[in-house]
């Protein structure tokens, strides 16, 4: 397999999520699609009419699909934040039933910033007298932190949601490696599944231990840590040959993006959201973002009983914290 196949692989089971759809009797306030260098882009506006905000959702993948966040375990988390606000759903390029041109010219971190600016001007015309709270997920805070760094386009946002977002892809393998060998420490220390947790210290330990297997540690320790109740099954996610084709033009991009420096002026309000138990994007890159954004725009929420996707471990509990931001806006 060429190393391109092996880093997408990679960020797949890192941020996809399944393009099958599941029923669901809610019917959108409205639907449109976005059309920006030969690619498609539906997007969903779901919610409450009156809201004085929407709240734009970027997803993970990149190539996942963005309905999943409404209908994967019934979307629980998402659909209560639709009782107190407009959400608005967009299907990036590559992604779901979004349709282009697989030239992997676009698919670049710059060219899904493009989109993103498209999509926040159209949402703008469409409803002049909301204001935009940007979230991203996952991949979904690279694109969004990128977005960011841009003066001029920061401002057609009031406030940014990061979901445990990947905003420093160059940490990403160390800071997996060294939350599962200090998880691993604590369960050791405590006498749980020893035998288990000493396994997951000598293969984050080991150097030759190639990413695919950390990341599938960062995942599968789950099941051995009890704290996280609900669990997410990573079978259920399913990635196109979209997916796979852009992941693999992007990956090695994301591996050297840092848009640290990029989002450290921000003066818009932020809220940090992350899972305590979330080895997949480590709890240093929330760490890092707290040293530099401002104290006095910052929130920042641990979950205590999620990993990566803390919409579905908690999902109530997640609904209640954007709301919570959303209403001091």
């Amino acid at each position: 397999m060429s190393t391109r196949n092996i880093l997408t692989l990679i960020f797949l089971s890192i941020f996809s999520i399944s393009c099958d759809q599941l029923t669901t009797s809610f019917t959108p306030k409205e639907t449109f699609t976005v059309v920006h260098n030969e690619e498609t882009m539906p997007v969903w506006v779901y919610g409450k009419s009156d809201a004085p905000y929407i709240l734009l959702a970027a997803h993970g993948g990149p190539g996942s699909d963005v309905l999943d966040f409404r209908n994967y375990q019934n979307g629980v988390g998402f659909k209560k934040i639709e009782e107190s606000y407009l959400v608005a759903y967009w299907q990036q390029r590559a992604s779901g039933q979004s349709k282009g041109s697989n030239n992997t010219k676009y698919f670049t971190i710059s060219q899904y910033v493009e989109d993103l600016d498209v999509v926040i001007n159209e949402l703008k015309t469409r409803y002049p007298s909301k204001g935009i709270v940007l979230l991203g997920h996952s991949w979904g805070g690279t694109l969004t932190s990128a977005y960011l760094k841009d003066l001029t386009r920061r401002t057609k946002v009031v406030a940014w949601i990061d979901a445990a977002g990947l905003h420093n892809g160059t940490i990403f393998s160390s800071s997996t490696r060294n939350d599962l060998i200090r998880e691993a420490d604590l369960r050791i220390a405590a006498n749980q599944n020893t035998s288990y947790w000493q396994d997951v210290k000598n293969k984050a330990q080991n150097t030759s231990t190639p990413l695919t297997e950390i990341n599938s540690l960062a995942y599968g320790c789950l099941n051995n840590i009890p704290e996280v109740v609900t669990k997410v099954n990573l079978a259920d996610f399913k990635h196109t040959q979209r997916a796979l084709t852009s992941n693999g033009a992007l990956f090695p991009e994301i591996l050297t993006s840092n848009n640290t420096s990029g989002v450290s002026t921000l003066t818009i309000p932020v809220l940090l959201l992350w899972g305590k138990y979330d080895f997949a994007v480590s709890k240093q890159l929330r760490d890092e973002l707290m040293g530099v954004l401002p104290p006095a725009k910052l929130t920042s929420v641990t979950m205590q009983a999620s990993g990566h996707y803390m919409m579905f471990h908690e999902p109530e509990l997640f609904a209640s914290y954007i709301k919570q931001f959303m209403d001091k806006l």
